[in-house]
């Protein structure tokens, strides 16, 4: 007991304030580092586009839709409308591929968002692609353009990159362009 007391009077209490003050700044440093990843990781969270894309129906008609679910602003780099064989290049060419005998189809009854590339589109936004009115010859396209295929390449503002494929969006590495040929619009 002697000694502990003795070792306890030669301890320089001002040292050991000091030495606990310096431990106490390096914990302290690494918890704010810490908390600053996590901020960063939330920040980048919440400025993440999510894209998707689907078939809509009303009495008026049906078409594709684009929305943007997420919370950022995605920005449409490229994208393409194609079936097994064939890349298109406009809406005509799809009704007129998958509809060859069609008269009344026209972009009299078609409404579109034009070209989307390069689009920003903001979160809760949503863009027809292509908005087709009932008839009766639409009706059976309608049926007909089950293996239609659409492809959308984007980004987010902090330079991350997604391709829609499916309806559903994938994050990928690196910009992913589709190519001119096969790009819609061009």
């Amino acid at each position: 007991m002697k000694k502990v007391i003795s070792l306890i009077k030669k301890i320089n209490t001002n040292l050991l304030v000091a030495s606990s003050a310096v431990f106490i700044s390096f914990c302290a440093l690494f918890i704010s580092v810490q908390e600053i990843k996590i901020m960063r990781s939330q920040q980048k969270a919440s400025m993440y586009p999510y894209l998707t894309l689907g078939w809509t129906y009303n009495s008026e008609g049906f078409g594709v839709e684009l929305k943007n679910s997420g919370n950022g602003l995605a920005k449409i780099n490229s994208y393409k409308v194609f079936n097994d064989s064939i890349y298109f290049k406009e809406w005509l060419q799809v009704i007129k591929t998958y509809m060859p005998e069609a008269n009344e189809i026209g972009y009299g009854n078609i409404i579109t968002s034009g070209d989307i590339r390069n689009l920003m589109i903001s979160p809760n936004e949503t863009k027809k692609l292509i908005f087709i009115n009932w008839t009766d010859e639409t009706r059976m396209l309608h049926s007909r353009l089950e293996n239609l295929e659409i492809n959308i390449s984007y980004e987010s503002l902090l330079d991350e990159y997604w391709i829609v494929e499916d309806g559903i969006p994938r994050q990928t590495e690196s910009k992913n362009m589709i190519k001119t040929n096969e790009e819609f619009g061009l």
